[in-house]
C-alpha cells in the first residue's frame, strides 16, 4: 500500500470540503465564500500542486488570501512548507497547522492501530493462559479464521486481525 502524501491528503480533503467533489479552481473559489473551512486546505493544495498562478487570478479582490497564497508558495518553493506547518510557524495562521495535523493523524492511523492490536494481544495472551478456552474454540465461537488467529497470537502479526475483531476477542475472553 502506498504511503499517503500531504498533497494527496489535501486533494481528497478539498474535494470533501467543497461538497461538490470537484477540484475546479473556479468552483473551489466560489465554494470558499460559503465554506470558510475550505480556504486553508485549498490554498495549501494549490501551493503544493503548482496551481498558484491560476488561483491568484481567481482571487482578485481578496488581497489577504493572495498574500497568504504567495507566502505558502514561497515556503513550498524553498521546500520548507511541511516543516513550517509541523512547527506551527507563527507566520502562518493556525488553520494551516490544523490541516497538517489532520493529515498526520490519517497518515499514522495504520501504525497506531497496529500498536493497539499488539497491546491488546498481550492482554489476550494473559487471559488465554488463565481461561480454559482453546484457540480453536475462540476461532469457532467468534467466526475467526484459525490461521489468522494463530498468526496474530503466536507470531504477533497485527495485520491478521482487525481492531474490531481483536476487541471482540478480548470481550469474549473476559466473559468466558
Amino acid at each position: 500500500m502506498r504511503r499517503l502524501t500531504f498533497a494527496g491528503f489535501l486533494e481528497s480533503y478539498v474535494r470533501t470540503l467543497a461538497g461538490g467533489d470537484t477540484l475546479a479552481l473556479s468552483k473551489l473559489v466560489e465554494s470558499s465564500k460559503s465554506e470558510p473551512r475550505l480556504v486553508e486546505p485549498m490554498l495549501l493544495w494549490v501551493a503544493m500542486t503548482d496551481r498558484a498562478d491560476r488561483l491568484n487570478g481567481l482571487l482578485e479582490g481578496r488581497e489577504s488570501l493572495q498574500r497568504e497564497l504567495m507566502t505558502l508558495v514561497k515556503l513550498q518553493d524553498a521546500e520548507s512548507l511541511e516543516s513550517a506547518l509541523a512547527a506551527e510557524n507563527p507566520r502562518l495562521r493556525p488553520e494551516y497547522s490544523k490541516a497538517w495535523r489532520s493529515y498526520v493523524v490519517r497518515r499514522d492511523a495504520a501504525t497506531r492501530d497496529a500498536e493497539l492490536r499488539l497491546e491488546a494481544r498481550e492482554r489476550v495472551l494473559a487471559l488465554e493462559s488463565r481461561k480454559s478456552v482453546t484457540r480453536y474454540r475462540m476461532a469457532k465461537d467468534l467466526g475467526l479464521n484459525p490461521g489468522n488467529l494463530h498468526a496474530f497470537l503466536a507470531q504477533g502479526n497485527p495485520t491478521k486481525l482487525s481492531l474490531d475483531r481483536v476487541v471482540e476477542l478480548l470481550e469474549y475472553l473476559e466473559v468466558t
